[in-house]
């Protein structure tokens, strides 16, 4: 095999811009994490989405252009709702299979291309633990309110470390899979009921049959 003078420079140079990549990445790792305020942050997911302004919300103010809507009869601009079990090129579900293999996989793509946006491939993996279980009322119904968290797999960036806390309530009596409406808010266990009105009586009674006078 022959090899002209500018092959045997590249050959000469790959391993050499090799050893100074291999170099450059071992003396700076992986920047520091940032503690961003709430503006920052705010700021920083606009900056990466190219987003420049925001279309401020409804005014208070009746007068003003962008005021608060309270007119009953303009509170809904879309009455014509889309058929949920019309497909996209008009036909219609006639059968489960038809809605599990087709047209739900339609609805689906429409919220991820246009409400929620699309998962990322390469996603990190979260891991859940049950850290307690509580049985709880919510109204009249029983639940099961299970406290999670979340370890998420931090191997691609090990400066930070990422729980998070969850809480899943559940009916009790459910016998199968159910629904879930996922909330962002602060996690905790559903606030107990205040007792009825019989149990009130015999919780007073009992404290007063308990109770010594001091003296």
């Amino acid at each position: 095999m022959h090899l002209s003078y500018r092959s045997c420079l590249l050959f000469l140079c790959l391993p050499c811009a090799l050893g100074v990549c291999a170099s450059a990445v071992a003396q700076n790792p992986a920047p520091a994490p940032v503690t961003f305020t709430a503006d920052q942050d705010h700021q920083n997911m606009m900056d990466q989405l190219g987003i420049k302004g925001l279309r401020p919300g409804p005014s208070g103010n009746d007068k003003a252009p962008n005021h608060a809507n309270n007119d009953e009869s303009l509170a809904n601009p879309f009455p014509n709702v889309p058929d949920p079990l019309t497909m996209n090129d008009g036909g219609k579900v006639t059968a489960a299979k038809m809605w599990w293999d087709q047209r739900r996989p339609e609805l689906v793509e429409m919220f991820s291309k246009y409400v929620y946006g699309r998962v990322p491939i390469n996603v990190p993996k979260v891991s859940w633990t049950v850290t307690a279980v509580d049985h709880e009322m919510i109204g009249f119904t029983p639940v099961i309110a299970k406290d999670l968290i979340g370890e998420v797999d931090n191997s691609s960036y090990p400066a930070i470390k990422v729980r998070i806390h969850m809480t899943v309530v559940t009916p009790a009596n459910a016998k199968g899979p159910v629904p879930v409406l996922m909330m962002f808010g602060r996690a905790g266990f559903p606030s107990p009921n205040e007792p009825s009105g019989d149990e009130l009586d015999r919780i007073n009674t009992g404290a007063l049959i308990h109770c010594v006078p001091f003296g």
